[in-house]
């Protein structure tokens, strides 16, 4: 694919930029690029050129965004499709970085560690159980990891 069209190559040179200081969704550097007074057709080409050479690649951003958020801050699959639909990732690609990422009890791992972290806190058990829900795990998960942990709970009331 060629680029003749100079305001198509600025728009290219811009996204780039963006680019290169981390990995973004289409929908951000659609938005970004817009808010610089790229017309929409220059945008999609310029964002099509960028996916045609694999710069730009919502699959990987989600991977990434993923593995990154979840050092910081563990969630469940709810939570982060709800994220990265948000962001602008559509949900089947959102859908499948969810269930690479979440293979084997991973997401079991994940509400234990935040119910570990919730708990040293001394919340109530219908408070914990709301802060892991609100973080996107599923009841059946939340339901195991009470279970798990019940006199540990036991003691807190």
């Amino acid at each position: 694919m060629e680029i003749n069209n100079p305001a198509v190559q600025l728009a290219i040179t811009a996204a780039a930029r963006s680019l290169a200081r981390a990995e973004q969704c289409r929908a951000t550097l659609e938005k970004k690029l817009l808010q610089k007074e790229f017309d929409e057709e220059t945008v999609k080409t310029a964002l099509d050129y960028l996916e045609s050479k694999k710069y730009l690649d919502d699959a990987r951003y989600a991977s990434m965004w993923i593995r990154n958020h979840e050092a910081f801050k563990p969630q469940g699959k709810i939570r982060i499709l709800l994220e990265l639909t948000r962001r602008g990732v559509k949900k089947n690609i959102a859908e499948n970085a969810i269930m690479e990422y979440f293979i084997d009890d991973k997401e079991e791992s994940l509400c234990e560690e935040a119910f570990l972290k919730l708990s040293s806190k001394k919340k109530d058990q219908q408070k914990l159980f709301k802060s892991l829900a609100d973080r996107g795990f599923s009841y059946s998960i939340i339901q195991k990891t009470f279970k798990k942990y019940k006199e540990a709970l036991d003691g807190t009331e």
